[in-house]
């Protein structure tokens, strides 16, 4: 029968990367970074690992995430101080891939300065520990394993990744409020000029120079308002903005765009 394999930092050829796809505002106020962590696919040490084999429960019950697989082991042997978690992870199944969201501890020095770091974009990969269960895996023609189920032990955020494809995504976070402010001025603009495009009451009633009015038309009896001074009817249905406040626009269209988009 073969025998469980772990997959370390020692073991270099078994890690899994994946990029940083964006951070977001959890309700908690706390910064939660969210990461592609592994895939169905060939990774450059030729292993593939089953999406819908990973048990992930006991690392949900103690997610530590680590810097580079920093478990501290190595330091108790050579009596240096051991290296501790930077954050916790939650990981779940999405799609086609093991996806882990990362708050840093920001009472640690070290975590802030990583997270600081994966922030500016600095460092953009985790990579994945796991462990291959019993009669579970095999050679592929690779040389490598296919695996199809996997017990997950640890996820580190690492500064070399060893996936081809842990490439950072495209988010809305930066550079996205920017786009939204553009799209926003944008907005306002055109609703101001559609706005000085409606009629006014003068260029609706007003008769063309050289135009004489209807033959037809009857004349007021004595003592009644003639058509000029008469009140115009649905005064209040008319569609020219009033008082238009475009920088306000602006700024309430940011603020429910910003909310539409992290799904507030």
């Amino acid at each position: 029968m073969k025998k469980p394999i772990t997959r370390s930092l020692q073991l270099a050829a078994v890690r899994k990367d994946a990029a940083a796809l964006t951070a977001v505002e959890a309700g908690s106020g706390q910064r939660v970074y969210t990461f592609r962590a592994s895939d169905g696919d060939f990774d450059r040490y030729s292993d593939r690992l089953s999406v819908k084999g990973w048990r992930v429960d006991a690392y949900n019950a103690n997610g530590v995430v680590l810097f580079n697989h920093d478990d501290g082991a190595q330091a108790a042997s050579t009596g240096a101080e051991p290296a501790l978690p930077i954050g916790k992870g939650r990981v779940y199944v999405e799609g086609d891939a093991l996806m882990i969201d990362i708050v840093f501890d920001d009472e640690d020095d070290f975590a802030r300065k990583v997270e600081r770091k994966v922030a500016k974009g600095i460092l953009n990969a985790v990579s994945v520990r796991y462990l291959m269960l019993p009669g579970q895996y095999r050679q592929n023609e690779r040389g490598g394993f296919d695996c199809d189920t996997q017990e997950l032990l640890e996820v580190s955020i690492v500064t070399i990744p060893g996936n081809a494809r842990a490439l950072r995504a495209k988010s809305l976070d930066g550079e996205g409020d920017d786009i939204v402010e553009r799209i926003a001025q944008r907005v306002v603009e055109l609703l101001a000029e559609r706005g000085d495009d409606v009629p006014t009451d003068d260029e609706d009633t007003k008769p063309d120079a050289g135009e004489q009015p209807p033959a037809n038309e009857s004349k007021p009896e004595p003592g009644e308002p003639s058509s000029d001074d008469a009140p115009a009817e649905d005064d209040e249905d008319k569609t020219k903005p009033k008082n238009f406040d475009a920088p306000e626009a602006a700024k309430q269209f940011v603020e429910a765009f910003k909310q539409h988009i992290r799904g507030v």
